[in-house]
């Protein structure tokens, strides 16, 4: 008796560390087919920057608050159109950023009004803050 209690004991040890994901207290995100993992956005990262630039409404304050003052013209030309009918976006999903030199590419997803995709491409300003440059949007 006492020898199946320890093969049971074993065989559960072995089945729990094959399969982590089973016993971790860890939340699991999903994973999205056009950014990949989804990811928890920690507080004051640029991903958490990204998420709130998105989840608010486009406007002057939008603008002044996300764009650099050397952009701002020409980004406005080219995205004011896209941003006014999009933002702010609901049921928002963040992917983890990837970083290219001194640019960071940060993955999104919505699901409201219907599904779409993106990335932002961002970047730390002189003053520490970060900055958007530039985005696409695929629906």
């Amino acid at each position: 008796m006492n020898r199946l209690k320890r093969n049971c004991i074993l065989l559960a040890a072995l089945f729990f560390s094959c399969f982590p994901l089973l016993s971790s207290p860890i939340p699991l995100l999903p994973l999205d087919q056009n950014i990949g993992q989804v990811i928890e956005a920690e507080p004051n990262s640029i991903e958490q920057t990204a998420k709130t630039a998105l989840s608010q409404s486009y406007s002057l304050s939008w603008i002044e608050t996300y764009i650099p003052s050397s952009m701002r013209t020409g980004f406005v030309f080219t995205y004011d159109r896209l941003l006014a009918s999009l933002l702010p976006l609901k049921q928002l999903q963040v992917a983890a950023s990837i970083q290219r030199g001194h640019l960071f590419e940060i993955p999104f997803c919505y699901h409201e009004p219907t599904y779409g995709y993106g990335s932002m491409t961002w970047m730390l300003n002189e003053d520490g803050h970060f900055v958007l440059l530039s985005l696409s949007v695929h629906e």
